[in-house]
């Protein structure tokens, strides 16, 4: 499995960069915000895109992230019922997961419908399973009004952890309690906790 690709951009489209790391060049699926902020790259900058290596009996796709914790978000998207990759990248490509929680939160479907090909039915299916799953979202919120001064690697063991049924306020605690071992990734932290 292929977890991140470090390389140049050998072409750009909408949707889509191929990188080039040196001996091959991978074609990966982006959002529209990864595509705005890749345009902004110098030609020969080398880039890291966090990757979701989407492998079925018929395809294999990768897709990139520049930020980890939107990979993680577009992760628990697709594992909802009836929300797939498609519409996992494109909401992704409009909203933050903060904007996201607020549309469940409210019920707006006109402000999701403003998504390109996100109508009627499809609407409705996103609502209604965020809504059922609204715990496992919890902390992606959270994450972008937290002021209890979390290392990036923190902050995804707490997504971690909320994703494997911790409530939120369990989760910082845990986290804060074994931060004098200074672990260097968030898979020692989730582990340490997991023993106690």
């Amino acid at each position: 499995m292929i977890s991140g690709i470090r390389g140049k951009i050998y072409k750009l489209d909408l949707g889509k960069v191929f990188l080039d790391t040196g001996s091959v060049i991978y074609e990966i699926y982006i959002s529209f915000k990864v595509f705005e902020q890749l345009k902004e790259k110098h030609p020969n900058e080398e880039i890291f895109l966090y990757i979701h290596h989407s492998i079925s009996e018929r395809t294999q796709k990768l897709f990139g992230f520049l930020e980890e914790q939107d990979k993680s978000m577009f992760e628990l998207l697709k594992s909802l019922s009836g929300i797939g990759e498609s519409t996992s990248i494109r909401i992704l490509s409009f909203l933050t997961p903060h904007e996201l929680l607020q549309i469940v939160k409210n019920q707006d479907k006109k402000k999701l419908e403003k998504i390109p090909k996100i109508r009627g039915k499809t609407s409705e299916k996103i609502l209604f399973e965020i809504k059922q799953n609204i715990h496992k979202f919890q902390g992606f919120e959270n994450l972008e009004t937290s002021e209890e001064n979390f290392t990036s690697e923190e902050e995804l063991a707490l997504l971690g952890l909320i994703q494997l049924g911790y409530d939120e306020k369990t989760a910082i605690t845990q986290i804060q309690k074994i931060k004098s071992l200074k672990l260097s990734n968030a898979s020692e932290i989730i582990r340490e906790i997991l023993k106690t």
